[in-house]
């Protein structure tokens, strides 16, 4: 069920619906796919299969509606990915067609969104500003589901990850930061953050650094430096980093 505090919002404003779209490669952060079921009545996958990830669990995640498949022959590195996003976001917006939502979300696998009450909070905003999509900030998880890296260590714009829905919609050409092209670049900042889990095992930080962002190690150095951390309180408080 959508959490209480979404859905007495969601009548407030009079939206019948909201969808979820999430594409998954890694498929290392399940908790993100299951918390999403809460906030959304449909969902909607892009499974990536490639020799090192595959998994099937997704297909069984509460309100998952349609998945669709790509499958890839090698590992790519962070700007192979990049230059492929409007594909594969186009291929996940369209998914959304028929489930005609009001409102859509687009958290990526490793993402949560800020808690029900906060997100409440901001869907509000979002409909009562009149603008069509809201771009979070991140706080970076590190070592613990309790814990987040304080100390500002690389560059992070504030990406789209909600927005109104209407038909037509598309990402080409890609304007980047998972801004809806139709929208333009004209975006609401969400006054709490998207809780990033990428980082947060020290393994996967390794695997990244020295794998993933090979091209780019210079832009990523401080992945693999000694952080600051604080407590993580909620969405509201936690730094930006």
């Amino acid at each position: 069920m959508v959490h209480s505090r979404i859905e007495e919002c969601k009548k407030k404003l009079g939206i019948n619906k909201i969808a979820g779209l999430m594409m998954l490669h890694y498929f290392k952060w399940p908790w993100c796919l299951e918390e999403l079921s809460s906030y959304v009545d449909d969902i909607f996958l892009l499974l990536h299969f490639s020799p090192d990830f595959r998994a099937d669990w997704p297909r069984g995640a509460d309100k998952v509606r349609a998945v669709q498949e790509i499958e890839m022959d090698s590992e790519w590195q962070v700007m192979e990915w990049r230059s492929n996003q409007p594909e594969f976001r186009e291929r996940l917006i369209r998914m959304a067609d028929d489930a005609r939502p009001d409102i859509v979300l687009f958290p990526d696998e490793d993402e949560s969104f800020p808690e029900p009450e906060l997100f409440a909070e901001d869907l509000y905003r979002l409909i009562r500003s009149g603008k069509n999509q809201m771009a979070y900030k991140r706080c970076n998880f590190w070592d613990s589901m309790d814990t987040v890296r304080k100390d500002r260590w690389v560059y992070y714009g504030p990406h789209v990850k909600m927005y109104r829905w209407e038909q037509g919609l598309t990402y080409k050409p890609y304007l980047g930061y998972n801004r809806v092209t139709n929208y333009g670049k004209k975006t609401l900042t969400s006054r709490s953050v998207i809780r990033h889990y990428a980082y947060m095992e020290r393994s996967e930080r390794e695997r990244r650094y020295n794998v993933l962002y090979r091209e780019r190690q210079k832009r990523f150095s401080g992945l693999l430096s000694e952080p600051k951390l604080v407590k993580y309180v909620n969405a509201r408080k936690a730094p930006r980093t």
